[in-house]
């Protein structure tokens, strides 16, 4: 005999919304998703519910009387009682909603008790119009029908009170929960990108670190070459810094700091090196994380080519296929054996490796491959749209 509709699903336990509807107690009635006018049907049932318990106790204890006509009766004032409570509640929304999402359990418990008094004085006495009986709204005016219609209206305000007060904690506890959610995936969030830093910050001075000892190396012996390399470091740092700072993280970006990477080590190697890089111009635009290529390449230069006398040559590709993106550097050096013979700790790679893992988890893979003579290493990640971040 009670709901009141609700547009606001924040406040439903406290204005007693369609969520906080008796109904809903039912785990049937509570698995049906809100549709338009849901509360007006969940009244009519609950009216004739307790329109069938209050003719079933009218039959028990008059066994005489016409069933038909009790249930008649008893539905037309179950139905106007509950809907003034259903307008009452309605339009209390309107007028009192905001003060009634703070007001203590006491304060609500009084207003479901006035609201649910008016509607059941004015239930029967619409009741008692439209079946034409005016001794029932006379039997209501009596003593003993006020205190009946008083402790039933009781009965409904406290039924009202337990159920919303009952909604509103267990909308306050989900609402604390997801919020605790929200703090935990934003750690969570902070942790990753922490540990990205971290991960990049060795990667980075590893090359510049390899860069100077070979400058330190030729001051003596070739002082122009060194003057040179020292150039094209300035050259390579320079282009570093404009693709840190900037937004784009892509892989075209990636491509020319690696041009600039290769051009310092060809530098260094002579006619013992060489490159190919072959990337579509359609893909030059996808986000990439940064410094993903240069430790698989500088991992084959210096364990794979450089140790090998006659040096070598080294591939960087990149292919789409379906929603994955594939890179792929080959080397025709030592391969993998030979570095691992050789006491190389990998750290590049590992490093690598764990942040594919810290970025897409096990939708990134990251897989070596011995060639004989060389070694492929290819990585396949998720393909990033250009408003995707990377």
């Amino acid at each position: 005999m009670l709901t009141a509709d609700r547009s606001n699903p924040a406040c439903d336990s406290k204005l007693g919304g369609n969520s906080g509807h008796p109904l809903n107690l039912i785990p049937f009635f509570g698995r049906i998703k809100p549709f338009p006018g849901r509360g007006i049907v969940y009244t009519l049932i609950w009216n004739t519910i307790f329109a069938a318990v209050f003719a079933a106790f009218w039959i028990i204890f008059d066994p005489h009387v016409h069933l038909m006509r009790v249930l008649w009766v008893n539905l037309v004032v179950a139905n106007c009682i509950g809907f003034f409570i259903h307008g009452g509640f309605a339009l209390g929304r309107r007028l009192v909603g905001r003060w009634l999402q703070d007001a203590s359990f006491a304060a609500r418990a009084f207003y479901y008790s006035i609201v649910s008094i008016i509607g059941v004085f004015a239930g029967y006495a619409l009741g008692s119009a439209l079946l034409d009986w005016p001794q029932l709204w006379t039997s209501v005016l009596s003593p003993e029908g006020a205190t009946s219609i008083l402790l039933l209206s009781l009965i409904i305000s406290a039924t009202l009170a337990t159920i919303f007060f009952a909604r509103e904690r267990q909308a306050t506890a989900e609402m604390e929960f997801q919020r605790e959610r929200a703090r935990v995936e934003a750690a969570e969030k902070q942790t990753r990108v922490a540990q990205l830093q971290l991960l990049e910050a060795q990667i980075e001075p590893h090359f510049l670190y390899n860069t100077l000892a070979n400058v330190i190396t030729l001051i003596d012996a070739e002082p122009a070459t060194a003057k040179h390399m020292i150039e094209r470091l300035i050259d390579y740092l320079r282009r570093a810094a404009a693709a840190t700072g900037s937004a784009e993280a892509t892989l075209g970006r990636q491509v020319e700091l690696l041009r600039a990477y290769l051009d310092l080590i060809v530098l260094r190697m002579g006619s013992r090196l060489s490159y190919r890089i072959d990337v579509p111009p359609e893909l030059s635009g996808l986000p990439l994380p940064p410094m993903l290529l240069q430790p698989v390449v500088e991992n084959a230069i210096k364990h794979g080519l450089e140790p090998k006398i006659a040096g070598g040559e080294v591939s960087v590709t990149a292919r789409r296929q379906g929603d994955r993106l594939l890179l792929a550097v080959t080397d025709n050096g030592l391969g993998v054996r030979a570095t691992r013979a050789a006491g190389s700790t990998g750290l590049g790679l590992a490093n690598l490796r764990a942040r594919l893992s810290t970025m897409h988890g096990t939708h990134a893979t990251l897989a070596i491959e011995d060639r004989q003579p060389g070694t492929r290493v290819t990585i396949e990640l998720p393909m990033l749209t250009e408003e995707q971040p990377a």
